[in-house]
Formats: C-alpha cells, structure tokens, sequence
C-alpha cells in the first residue's frame, strides 16, 4: 500500500502542470452548468413532499390559488374624513396597476361601509358591524391607518417571481406616513435576499481574511494561491454537480461556501506545514512534497470522508432544507477531496525555492507553546478530569433547557425596517402572524351552516384569546345583514343575495375565502386568522393547540394551515432533528474512524474531545438562555464533522510513529509540534475568516459563524489537551 501510494503521488507530481489545467477546466464548466442555479425561495420547499403539514397547505393552494397575501398600511389621523377615504382610494388604484397584483381590497370595497358617493363612512350599526369586521385588515380600531390586502400571482413559480411586485408596492406605500410593508412574502424575500448577500460575502470578505491570516503566518505568494484555488475549484465542481443533477440551493444552502471553505483551508495548513518541515530537514521541494504526500494521503482522505459522513448524517432529518444541505455539504467534502491532489502539485513547485525555505523555517515560539501545554497537560491530568466532567454534567443539564425560537422576525436585526414593521402591525394592526382554517363548505350557503360557522368562531376567541382577528365570509354577511340569527322567512335567500353583493363588489376577497365551483372534495370556506408573531415558542405551540382543538371539536374535517403553523412547526423539527443527527453522525463518524485508525479503542477515545465541546456548546446555550435558531439547529453534527478532522491528523501521525518505534510519550510530543501547528494556525484562520459572518442581518447566518467558530476552538483546545491524555489510557 505504500509503494502504491508512493507511486500514485509520484504521478501527481509529474503530471503535475496537466492536472491543474484540468481542475481549471472543471472549474469552469462548473461554473457554466451552474449559471443558472437559483435559491428555491418557496415555504413549500422547506419541506418534504410527503411531509403531513405541507398537505394542508398545498389543499390551501389549490383551492383558493397560489396567492400570498401582502398587508400595504400606512398612517392617517384624518382617515375617515374625505381626504382620507380620497388617499385610500388613490393607494388603492395604484396597487392594482401594479403588474402581478391580481387583486386589491381596501376599506372603499366594503359594500355598505361608505356612502353613496365614497367620501365619508355610513354612521349606523351596519357600517359599525362592517368596521369591526374587517379591522386589523382595511384599517385598524382607532381608525388612525390604512391598510390594503395585496393578492400577488404565483402561479406556481418561484416566490422569486413576486419579488418584483413585492418591490414595487414597498416603493408606493412608501410615499405616505410611516408606509410598511407586511406578509409572507416580504419576510423571506428578505430572508433570501440577506441569505445569498450573506453567500457572496463568504467568497470575498471571509475568504480575503483566511488569506491574509494565511500570508502573515507564512510570507509566500503561493500560500495564498492554493487554498484560493482549491477553494474556487471545489465550489465550482459541487455547484455544477447540482445543476447536472437538477437540484436546487434552499434556505441553509448560503452556507456551501462556508463549509467548503473550512475543509479546503484545514486541509491545506496541514499541507503546508508538511511541506515545510521536509523542506526544512533538507529535501528538495520535489522529494519534500512527495514525503509530505506520503504522510498526509491517508489522513487527509479519512478526513474528508469524515466530513462527508458527518454532513450525510442530516439528511435523516424530516426537514427539507437540512435534508439538501447535508446532500450539498457532503458533495462538497468530497470535491475538495478531488481537487487537492489536482492544484496542489503545480501550485506548490511552482518557483520554490530550497534554500531560502530552509533558512526561514526555524522553531517558532508556537512550538513551543504547544510544548508546554503538552508537558503541563500531562502534569494536571488528575484535576483535568474532575474539570471535564463537572462541566460536561452541567452542560448536559443546560442542553435540557434549550428554548426555540420561533418568531421569524427575530432572525433579523431588532433595528431593522422590516422588524419595526412587524412590531406596528403586532401591537397596532392586529397581529402580524398570518393562518387559515379550511371548512368543508356545501355549494350553496345557508342559514344552519353560517350559524355553526358563527358559534365556533365566538368558541374560537373565547377558548384561544391569543388570537387577535378571526374572520370569514360568515362574519361579513353577518355584518352586512344586520345579524344572520335574526333572519327567519327567506333566510337563505337572503344570504345569497348578500353573497352575490360581496361577489360583485369584492370578487378577489370573495375568491379569496369562500370557493363553491369547486370540486365537492375540494370546496371550502375558509377562516382567516391573525396572531401575533412575536410570541414566544411555548406560546405559539399552545395557541395552535388551542385552535386545533376547538376546530377538531366542532369540524373534525377541517385544517388548521398556513404560514404562521408550518413555520412553528419547522422551527419544532430543526431542534427535534438536532440530536437525532447529532446521533447518526457520531455512529457514522465513529466506523470511518475505527477503519482508519484499525483501532476500536482509538476511534472510541477520538470522539470524546470532539462531542463534548458540542455539548458545553449547548449546554451554555441553555444555561444562558439563548434560543435555538435556524442557525443553530444543525451545528451539531456540522460541529463534529469539522473538529474530528485534525483528531484524524493526530491519531493516523503518531500510529505512524509509533509504528516508526517511537514511544508513546516522544510520539505525542512530536505530533503536538506538527500536527497541533498545522491546527493552530488553520483554526486561526477560520475564526478570523469567520468573524466577517458575525456582521450580517440575519441572525441565523451570526449564529453559525459564532458557533462554528466556537466549536472549532473548542475541537482544538480537546484535541492539544484531551486527547494526547486519551491516548496513552488506551495505548498503555
């Protein structure tokens, strides 16, 4: 096996100017097939196809059209005078102009609201009954703002598709006081959009600093040549691979350049220090780059395939973005595997220079370092235990009170626009958290069926008070009849007629909430229900139980729907999912690294330093209060792919000087110097590369920046300090 790979390296370093024209082209055609590769910007594709909650959602959809809802409000003390009514009017004209707004309701569409000549609101019960109804909607309770209802065209596109409509409308209720802008669409439009800016800066800020750090640490051109390179190279192979295998980049997969990033940039510091301690004991660079290879060929394969195992192991996950990210991630893994051996050759022979090499290269007060935490490790070994496992009890216990975090808006800065926005219309407008209710609905409405609609909406805001707006077609004709209880001769045909009236002058809310040329099976009438969105977790998860349960009382065949319970319910399952892949990783991790090592024992010992700081991770998280987010909620089995890397480097180093005839204690010193170096210098590299994430708008994105960066320090401190005392319990 090491003739063979011996050879094989041979080769690489011959034919070394070929290959790198090779990874040039790949690269290339990668980023051709790729051009075309979009986000998938749809809520849908957050989860999977056979997913139970997306049913519903979808029957929402194909039922009453793919038609987000955006919420224009803007503000007007003087909205019920002439000039207000004249304003909302104006806005309102406006908005339909708009291409790819379907339909527009405003306070002015209400039939029987205003006057006959629309310039000032009716003062009788009816208008009053019409005012309650459609408050936190058309206008809110103190008549001081105006909103409109925005229905955009989907048509079963992309969301990136309304993004122009969407820009459009921000542009026009801007033009008045205090204009905002609100609905699905607009918050992960905003997602998005922050989520590739987040991407792009990742390929530049973040990757500019990695090589500064690079070139400070060793003063040559081509330090910073090759991990460019290969990084670019990676990323090119895997985003073609995607587009030839038609998959699609989903809400987590702004982080592919991350991750690729720390796997080619660990990969080359251990190349790099390699290289320059062979050139140092006086090969030349050819002999030196093959003696390297010779070292690092093993562990740099398991290393990555670890990383590819480690990222493989979320897409158990019931998540669909977690499930692609794992996909994408591992392909990723793999491809810097691919592309080491194609740039690194060239890259690395091109001009070197022997002897200037050799007279730079001198023990560093970094060696030293590691040294004497070596010595003083082994010295403190006792009291190090105690330390370790008193904090892992408490971070065990911390993890247990991890809280979530489901408020959508709190994944964006609290100063931001779109949070402001979403605070005014929570405690002024009604609530900003939008659902449904789907009713099996007969095709012609009538006084019995309305009545039971009324009675389990009152039982709807008596037994869930957290919601702040419930309401249907039957509220409407209610309203508009004076009381739908009161009618007795002719009820039914006056129902209809108030139907027919609602369909004529408000035919897209009409549409919008009640369908009776549908299909028996797909005929509904549906409820729309407002909440706050700022709530917390156990809150929101309480509130749709409620609903649900007063729903499934009174209609068994009804859903409960909507863009308020799939996002809970995702937030729900990312934190589920966490320690199931968490789990799956450290199992998959563990048989890669028991083949790699030869050893059970070994591949047992190797863990431990790379899942506790995961877990004293969380368990702070805990303690400190501080919410799971989407960020978060795969940093897990993310965390140990990456850490396991240099305890991959370190054990694989001293198995080969042991088998050299080393003793255990000079083989784990020498592997401190070189191995713990190479880490050093490569996790420094990363955190500061990394901190550029900590800038971003998206709060998701901060997190995982933070905590990879935590956790990666972490694997190091276990890796200098834990392990070395690890090993010589198990290798005595």
């Amino acid at each position: 096996m090491a003739n063979l790979t011996q050879r094989l390296l041979q080769r690489l370093i011959d034919f070394r100017w070929w290959l790198l024209a090779l990874a040039i082209l790949g690269g290339v055609w990668g980023a051709y097939v790729s051009r075309d590769l979009r986000m998938d910007r749809s809520l849908e594709k957050m989860f999977a196809s056979d997913d139970p909650l997306l049913a519903p959602y979808q029957e929402l959809q194909e039922a009453f059209g793919e038609h987000p809802i955006v919420l224009a409000i803007y503000e007007d003390a003087q909205l019920a005078t002439p000039e207000g009514l004249e304003r909302i009017a104006k806005l309102t004209s406006s908005a339909r102009k708009i291409p790819g707004i379907v339909a527009v309701v405003s306070l002015g569409d209400v039939p029987g609201l205003l006057d006959s000549e629309g310039t000032s609101i009716k003062n009788d019960n009816r208008a009053e009954r019409l005012k309650e109804v459609f408050a936190g909607y058309t206008h809110n309770e103190e008549m001081d703002s105006a909103g409109i209802v925005c229905l955009l065209d989907q048509s079963g596109k992309s969301t990136a598709s309304i993004g122009e409509p969407v820009g459009q409308l921000r542009s026009l209720i801007q033009e008045y006081p205090g204009g905002i802008l609100v609905g699905e669409p607009v918050l992960l439009g905003e997602a998005f959009d922050l989520l590739e800016a987040d991407g792009k800066r990742l390929n530049t800020w973040c990757l500019g600093l990695l090589l500064a750090t690079i070139f400070a640490c060793f003063r040559e051109l081509r330090w910073l040549v090759l991990p460019l390179v290969l990084v670019q190279v990676a990323l090119a192979l895997t985003r073609g691979l995607l587009a030839v295998w038609g998959l699609q980049l989903s809400m987590v997969s702004s982080m592919l350049a991350a991750i690729v990033t720390v796997v080619g940039v660990a990969t080359v510091m251990h190349v790099i220090v390699r290289y320059r301690d062979q050139l140092a004991d006086g090969y030349a660079p050819q002999e030196a780059l093959l003696r390297a290879g010779q070292i690092l060929a093993a562990p740099v394969f398991f290393a990555c395939l670890t990383d590819a195992v480690g990222f493989a192991s979320l897409m158990i996950s019931d998540v669909k973005p977690v499930v692609d990210f794992g996909l994408m991630m591992a392909i990723g893994s793999l491809m810097v595997l691919v592309a080491i051996p194609l740039t690194a050759p060239a890259i690395i022979l091109f001009g070197a220079n022997r002897d200037q090499l050799q007279s730079s290269h001198q023990p560093s007060r970094l060696e030293g370092a590691l040294q004497s935490l070596f010595a003083w490790s082994n010295r403190h070994h006792l009291v190090l235990t105690m330390v370790t496992v008193l904090l892992t009890n408490a971070a065990v216990i911390g993890a247990t009170k991890l809280l979530q975090e489901t408020d959508f808006t709190k994944n964006f800065r609290q100063k931001s626009e779109l949070v402001q926005s979403y605070r005014f219309v929570d405690q002024e407008f009604g609530g900003a958290g939008v659902w449904d209710i789907l009713i099996p609905a007969p095709k012609r409405l009538d006084k019995k069926f309305l009545t039971q609609v009324l009675d389990f909406e009152a039982k709807l805001r008596e037994q869930a008070p957290g919601l702040t707006q419930v309401l249907s077609l039957a509220d409407a004709l209610d309203a508009g009849s004076g009381g739908i209880r009161k009618l007795n001769f002719g009820a039914d045909m006056a129902i209809r007629a108030g139907a027919g009236l609602l369909r004529g002058r408000m035919p897209e809310f009409m549409g919008a909430i009640y369908n009776p040329q549908a299909p028996a099976e797909q005929r509904y009438l549906r409820i729309m229900l407002r909440a706050p969105e700022r709530l917390g977790a156990r809150q929101k998860a309480e509130l749709i139980s409620q609903v649900r349960e007063v729903t499934e009382e009174s209609f068994p065949q009804a859903q409960v729907t909507g863009f308020y319970v799939l996002l809970t319910q995702l937030i729900e399952s990312l934190l589920r999912d966490q320690w199931t892949t968490f789990a799956a990783a450290i199992v998959g991790i563990f048989f890669v690294m028991a083949l790699a090592f030869r050893s059970v024992r070994l591949a047992l010992v190797t863990l431990i330093p790379n899942v506790l700081p995961v877990v004293w991770l969380f368990g702070a998280m805990g303690w400190l209060g501080v919410p799971i987010n989407m960020g978060a909620a795969m940093i897990a089995a993310v965390s140990l792919g990456l850490s396991v890397d240099g305890s991959i480097h370190y054990v694989m180093s001293y198995q080969r000087l042991r088998g050299m005839g080393e003793p255990i204690g000079a083989a784990l010193e020498s592997v401190q110097a070189t191995v713990g170096r190479a880490a050093v210098l490569g996790t420094l590299a990363l955190v500061i590369g990394f901190s550029t994430l900590a800038t971003s708008d998206f709060i998701p994105t901060v997190y995982f920046g933070t905590l990879v960066s935590l956790s990666m320090v972490g694997g190091l401190v276990g890796n200098l300090v834990v392990l070395p005392l690890l090993i010589r319990v198990v290798e005595r």
